[in-house]
């Protein structure tokens, strides 16, 4: 029987509010698709920004990351 602690080994990552932000602006591009350019492009402007700050968010800041 396993006990209820969690392994060393595991490691979950903080909570992000990226994954939201991505999600609302794949909607504006959606629905901009059926509007108008201005929608998508304030869509787009918010994909690239969400994913670039999700990419970012968790990086290491110059120690070895592995061993």
């Amino acid at each position: 029987m396993m006990s209820p602690q969690s392994p060393a080994g595991i490691h979950l990552p903080s909570p992000s509010f990226w994954p939201i932000l991505l999600a609302a602006s794949v909607l504006l591009v959606a629905a901009g698709i059926l509007s108008t350019w201005i929608v998508s492009l304030v869509g787009v402007v918010g994909l690239i920004a969400s994913i670039v700050g999700w990419v970012l968010e968790n990086r290491p800041s110059g120690e070895a990351t592995h061993g």
